[in-house]
């Protein structure tokens, strides 16, 4: 305390504005945006154009994305990329079992296409989304890895890494339309077609018999990539 006592009203600005010493609805900080620019100027002179003027720790920042979620989210991003070839479905059919990747699922699509083209409105937007999905989860899976990783010192580092983690947030919210529209139900068009986990109607049950691991693992890793658009 008696450090804070032989503070000026100078220093007290710079360290506890907005708290003790100016307490309620903060003012602009700079008296014009001259005074801005001379500031930034200053330091920017001092330390190099290419330095952010940002302190390297910063209290604002502190516990939101450091290395170590950097690294998590990183490594999500990366199962991200890999569930393109992961499997995507598995499934028991006229005493076979069958399981495919994205990659052959995208090879059978003709087929697939076929079927669903019997189907009611619901078969085929359940049909459009998960083709939607499986393109979406391995580019936003490179999105997350550049804003996490690039870019580090530059001002506009956080407010990129919000931007890509609402990315995350719409593809979560579109599985989230997934699951609403295939729980509403919907008569398979040539029923379950020998797929016992399939069965008579499109229903969650039935997706969830057929999905394999890799959605499930896509989903975790973009729960992960959009912590930063939640906590930033």
């Amino acid at each position: 305390m008696a450090k804070q006592n032989q503070m000026s009203p100078e220093e007290l600005r710079y360290n506890y504005l907005g708290f003790e010493y100016e307490p309620g609805k903060l003012k602009e900080f700079w008296a014009s945006d001259d005074e801005k620019k001379k500031f930034v100027d200053k330091i920017r002179a001092r330390l190099g154009k290419n330095r952010t003027i940002e302190r390297d720790f910063s209290v604002v920042n502190a516990n939101q994305i450091n290395k170590a979620d950097r690294i998590i989210i990183s490594i999500a991003s990366i199962f991200l990329l890999l569930s393109f070839f992961l499997p995507y479905y598995n499934f028991e059919a006229f005493g076979s079992s069958i399981s495919g990747s994205p990659i052959s699922y995208f090879m059978n699509l003709g087929y697939v296409s076929n079927f669903v083209a019997w189907g009611g409105l619901v078969v085929k937007l359940v049909f459009v989304l998960s083709i939607l999905m499986i393109l979406i989860s391995p580019a936003v899976g490179v999105l997350n890895l550049i804003a996490l990783n690039t870019g580090l010192t530059k001002p506009n580092y956080f407010a990129r890494l919000k931007s890509v983690g609402r990315l995350n947030i719409i593809t979560l919210l579109l599985y989230l339309f997934l699951f609403v529209l295939v729980s509403l139900g919907h008569a398979n068009p040539f029923g379950s077609l020998g797929i016992e986990a399939l069965g008579e109607n499109l229903s969650l049950g039935s997706l969830l018999g057929i999905c394999s691991f890799s959605m499930w693992l896509s989903i975790g890793a973009h729960f992960l990539g959009s912590l930063p658009a939640m906590e930033l």
